[in-house]
């Protein structure tokens, strides 16, 4: 949407004008339409997901437009203290804020003898669809480090999914059962970093600063592998949306903390980035 915001049709007309100028919104935009567009306080994730896909697209595209005028919104947004939560094989979750999570890790017996993978979310979780979706990663990965045991006791997850509006497996997600049967590490851990749920408004997740919230958290994967005595190429760092720069903002700081890579960065449907620097 970003990229298709920048191509606005009024730019071919612009010729030789300068770039604030071309953004001014009355070259794109009436007064009638500037009224009526959303308060970003008010633009929430389950206000978009009762708009048809062209009136979201639409209005998603003019308030990226308003937000890149001057080019001077900087972020600012740094939460603090995120909760982050570590699910079991039974269904239980050990959950604490992130400062406290690393002592809470020490007393887990066998955690991190083969794999870790780290999920920041970036959506909020108020909306059913984003708890659907995060709900599954996690059960993906609960299905491939614990397969022995999901098919022993597993019927938790199961019970979830046949929940989630009289759930049918895809032949997808067969092949990939299938591939975890058959995967060279069949058992790990899973840390979630529930960045999500402090960005419950549009505003949140426009003005929230990556870099720092990525250098927090990569700090704290630094700790957590040193005191926990983890060798860093077993850590996989998943992001989510606006999380998946984070998670790569994580990543670097690692690198530049131990000048080791983590064995694997994944983002999962990146998010455009509207606060940044001049």
């Amino acid at each position: 949407l970003a990229v298709a915001a920048m191509a606005s049709p009024s730019s071919g007309r612009m010729g030789g004008n300068s770039v604030n100028q071309a953004l001014k919104p009355s070259q794109w935009l009436s007064p009638q339409q500037l009224e009526r567009i959303e308060a970003v306080d008010d633009l929430t994730l389950e206000r978009l997901e009762s708009m048809s896909l062209e009136k979201g697209a639409e209005l998603l595209q003019q308030v990226y437009h308003l937000s890149q005028i001057n080019h001077d919104i900087e972020p600012s947004y740094v939460p603090s203290n995120v909760q982050v939560y570590v699910p079991k094989p039974n269904g239980e979750k050990i959950v604490a804020p992130l400062s406290e999570m690393t002592q809470l890790l020490k007393q887990q017996q066998n955690f991190g003898q083969d794999e870790v993978t780290i999920i920041v979310t970036g959506l909020p979780k108020n909306c059913e669809t984003v708890k659907k979706a995060n709900r599954k990663l996690v059960q993906a990965y609960m299905q491939r480090y614990n397969l022995q045991q999901q098919q022993q006791q597993g019927q938790k997850y199961n019970k979830d999914s046949a929940e989630d509006n009289n759930y049918q497996r895809t032949s997808s997600e067969e092949d990939y059962t299938e591939q975890a049967k058959n995967a060279n590490t069949q058992t790990g851990d899973i840390i979630v970093i529930d960045l999500g749920s402090e960005l419950p408004n549009f505003n949140r997740i426009a003005m929230l600063d990556t870099e720092k919230i990525g250098a927090i958290y990569g700090k704290w994967i630094v700790k957590m592998t040193h005191e926990l005595q983890l060798p860093h190429e077993t850590i996989h760092l998943i992001g989510q949306n606006i999380g998946a720069h984070v998670a790569g903002a994580a990543a670097n700081e690692f690198t530049r903390l131990t000048g080791h890579k983590l064995r694997r960065v994944t983002g999962l449907d990146p998010s455009s980035i509207i606060a940044k620097g001049r």
